[in-house]
């Protein structure tokens, strides 16, 4: 393959990441509620995606970067993890039973963070570092497109029959994968095979900051997520199928402004681009509570589509070039515990806040925790990694 496609073809499996992760907020839920369990129980299997992704892309990112297959140390693990995903995401719909659908959810959810990690680890080892902002943005491009699918099909595809949804899903899922690792070489000068495992990244000030801001972003978006429609239909009075018009409508601007932020971060410091991000994430936040009409919703959902875009662009692209390269899938992999576990509180602290104390903290929470990680951006350099040393900042 000519070099040249290689940051788009690269990008392709996530399509199928973004469609799958969508399902988790449209068409599980739907699947889930006729099995006739309470809110309780429906939230418990939901948030197995967020469970198993604190811990699955880290441990197989150390195996990953210690393995030695002869197709490379990331796409065996691609592979594997997407045919599985595939597998038990078809066979979900099957089920009648909560303990059966909860099983084959988690061992879906798994699967699907098993082979995210590696694909995430070989984007910046497939790639010139130069293109590496171009590679990103792409990705997240087909990724909101794989999120849009699902928003737009996944209701007709339920009404004709509930399982075409998941068939989608899984077929998508795989072909994607299964195209990029035929026709996408890792490039072998760019790791080398770590000595020892090692929970130091504590030992690399750059890296911390970053996971912390990491963590503070997608604790205010974890405050938001599971609650959105519901606070769209009880206190904006806004119907069910405009609320989800939103949510696509967040997607479709992410799909519109990734390749010209990636592009962007490619030519100035990457922290701007991800500081511009937060306080555009930060500012919509802000002022949601006075969005009371449909069409400053749709405003505002927009800025925020655009501000979470330049956040998911700029993270992996800093990480990948402030760490050490022959640790890179073990530093991907640790760092899906600081976007999956803050989502994980959150999820659960906004609920009890509702109960309490009504949707008049929805925003306002959110947005504290925005502010929280644009401060520690302000303040933070992130300082490219080399091996006798540290080299200016992105």
């Amino acid at each position: 393959m000519k070099k040249k496609f290689v940051p788009y073809i690269v990008g392709l499996p996530n399509l199928g990441v973004g469609l799958l992760w969508a399902m988790n907020m449209s068409v599980i839920p739907l699947f889930v509620s006729k099995l006739n369990v309470s809110n309780a129980q429906q939230g418990r299997l939901i948030s197995m995606g967020a469970f198993t992704g604190i811990f699955v892309q880290y441990l197989v990112g150390l195996l990953s970067d210690r393995s030695n297959f002869k197709m490379g140390k990331r796409k065996p693990f691609m592979i594997m993890g997407s045919v599985l995903a595939a597998l038990f995401l078809i066979l979900l719909p099957y089920t009648n039973t909560y303990m059966t659908a909860f099983m084959l959810a988690f061992l879906f959810y798994f699967f699907l963070n098993f082979y995210q990690g590696p694909y995430y680890s070989l984007i910046p080892e497939a790639v010139d570092e130069k293109e590496l902002g171009l590679a990103n943005g792409f990705a997240r491009v087909v990724s909101v497109i794989g999120s849009a699918i699902i928003f737009m099909l996944g209701p007709s595809l339920w009404e004709k029959n509930y399982k075409y949804p998941f068939y989608l899903g899984a077929i998508l899922g795989l072909v994607t994968v299964v195209i990029t690792v035929f026709l996408v070489r890792e490039d072998t000068s760019k790791y080398e095979k770590p000595n020892k495992v090692s929970f130091d990244f504590i030992k690399f000030p750059s890296v911390l900051k970053l996971y912390l801001s990491v963590f503070m972003v997608y604790m205010s978006f974890g405050f938001i997520t599971p609650f959105f429609v519901k606070y769209c239909t009880t206190n904006l009075n806004i119907s069910n199928s405009d609320a989800n018009n939103a949510l696509l409508i967040l997607t479709l601007a992410g799909a519109v402004f990734a390749v010209p932020i990636g592009k962007l971060a490619d030519k100035i410091e990457k922290r701007k681009v991800l500081l511009l991000g937060v306080v555009l994430f930060a500012l919509s936040l802000a002022l949601g509570t006075f969005v009371k009409n449909k069409a400053a919703l749709f405003v505002m959902m927009t800025v925020i589509g655009i501000g979470f875009i330049a956040i998911q662009i700029t993270t992996y692209s800093i990480l990948a070039e402030i760490v050490p390269p022959e640790r890179l899938g073990e530093f991907m992999g640790m760092m899906n515990l600081f976007i999956s576990l803050p989502q994980f509180l959150a999820n659960n602290i906004m609920g009890f806040m509702l109960d309490r104390f009504g949707y008049g903290v929805f925003f306002p929470t959110a947005a504290v925790a925005m502010v929280i990680a644009g401060l520690i951006i302000l303040t933070s350099r992130f300082n490219k990694y080399i091996s006798k040393g540290i080299s200016s900042s992105l």
